[in-house]
């Protein structure tokens, strides 16, 4: 068994110039944490493999394709392979987020 504590990964900046923490980088599953500050945004981008979005702390908005929900702690929002989505920090809270793709697209 392995387990992961989030509070001792090492942040570091995305290429889209957002703050993560790379929980599980394996051939079947990549888990990356989201890290946005209070109204910061994840712009729209497009994953070649199904996502879903674990809001792991705080309160913001996530966009797939054409829809917008605001999401708070401990929901989960599914978004298809190769479907425009992002993400954004509510303005008065940071925006923690476990983002899951399967396959992983970079195996």
């Amino acid at each position: 068994m392995e387990v992961i504590c989030l509070n001792e990964i090492e942040k570091t900046v995305s290429k889209k110039s957002v703050q993560v923490k790379q929980v599980i980088n394996r051939r079947e599953v990549a888990v990356i944490n989201v890290i946005l500050q209070p109204g910061e945004v994840l712009p729209i981008h497009v994953t070649p493999v199904d996502v879903f979005f674990y809001v792991h702390q705080g309160k913001g908005t996530i966009i797939v394709g054409e829809e917008k929900q605001v999401v708070k702690q401990g929901e989960i929002v599914l978004g298809p392979k190769n479907i425009p989505h992002g993400l954004i920090a509510s303005k008065d809270t940071e925006f923690s987020v476990l983002v899951v793709k399967t396959p992983n697209p970079k195996a």
